[in-house]
């Protein structure tokens, strides 16, 4: 009996063994195909300054990170902000007008045959019209691979990869941007993973910290800009609690869109009023954009335990207090009892 159970044991072991190890694998083989669908490009943004009637040419250094031959197909398509992120939005729209389009601006290698784990430098043509409007044009190089006898058939397609380009061609640039909001809040953790204004909840009152802030951003001229500045905090004595950065990274605002930047105060005791006070620069002159706000941070529970435990050590103390002072009435009564019992007897 006792060998029937030692072999029931030493089976299911070794069934689950074959499980999970065959589990691993397949994950592991699964995992290594998926990873080998992609190009490694580098830079990744191109910021050009240009002039009409003119050609510029960039460098771009790109690697087959996947562990077979491909071959890659190039493609030019116009992007626009996607949301408050900066996100790009890559867009085919057939309709956009052709001075607003740099798909035939570009031109570069047809197709690019790389091994596995290859390295090459490729060029890139720009040739601004001379018909250009002046300000930004924006559009994205992608790289698309294939294995090469699944070329011909569009089937095997893996996700591109590419270099952003952002064009500033001269002339009657405008420099424009305003302040859309600027406030505290928390975090809505019911809205969408998308970060937009509705991502959080605008409050002025906090019971602690952290306090987030949100600057929203509206750049309304034609060219992009990169807004940077701080957010001084201020207690309500004057102060100064924190200086906190807004667009650290030098992010880009493009026209015509709004653009969300986030920074966060985590102290571990706040209290009372607070003022913030937004200062950020941008453009080729230095432009300025202000703005001030207040909020409070009351932490109201901790307010309350406190006041329900004075309040308790009150009415403990009045209780003793009262049961003190009968004691020594009492006592006086007492004693005077005392003293009116000795003088009948003396009398």
């Amino acid at each position: 009996m006792m060998n029937i159970k030692k072999t029931i044991s030493l089976s299911i072991i070794a069934l689950i063994l074959c499980v999970v190890f065959g589990a691993s694998s397949a994950s592991a083989e699964s995992t290594s195909t998926n990873a080998a669908q992609g190009m490694q490009i580098s830079p990744t943004l191109v910021d050009l300054n240009a002039s009409r009637g003119k050609t510029y040419e960039i460098k771009l250094n790109v690697v087959n990170i996947t562990s077979s031959n491909l071959v890659y197909t190039p493609s030019v398509d116009d992007f626009t902000a996607a949301n408050e992120t900066g996100a790009p939005k890559i867009t085919t729209d057939s309709n956009l007008p052709t001075s607003a389009s740099i798909k035939t601006w570009v031109t570069t290698v047809s197709k690019l045959n790389l091994k596995s784990q290859q390295q090459s430098t490729i060029k890139a043509q720009i040739t601004i019209p001379d018909n250009a409007e002046p300000g930004g044009h924006y559009g994205v190089l992608r790289f698309s691979g294939a294995a090469p006898e699944l070329e011909t058939t569009g089937v095997g397609l893996s996700a591109s990869a590419g270099v952003l380009i952002l064009i500033r061609v001269d002339g009657a640039i405008t420099e424009k941007a305003d302040v859309a909001s600027f406030y505290t809040a928390t975090k809505n953790t019911k809205a969408d993973p998308e970060i937009s204004e509705n991502s959080f909840n605008q409050t002025s009152f906090f019971e602690e910290s952290p306090v987030l802030f949100v600057t929203r951003i509206k750049n309304d001229g034609n060219i992009h800009i990169k807004p940077f500045g701080n957010i001084e905090v201020r207690d309500m004595f004057g102060g100064i609690v924190k200086t906190l950065k807004v667009n650290e990274s030098k992010s880009n605002v493009l026209p015509k869109s709004t653009r969300l930047f986030e920074a966060e105060i985590n102290k571990d005791w706040m209290f009372g009023k607070y003022t913030a006070n937004l200062s950020v620069g941008y453009g080729t002159t230095g432009q300025a954009l202000t703005n001030t706000i207040t909020f409070w941070v009351i932490p109201y529970k901790l307010i309350f335990v406190a006041l329900i435990i004075i309040t308790t050590l009150i009415y403990i103390f009045s209780i003793m207090l009262k049961s003190y002072n009968k004691r020594i009435i009492q006592k006086s009564k007492n004693e005077e009892s005392k003293s009116k019992k000795r003088s009948n007897k003396k009398g």
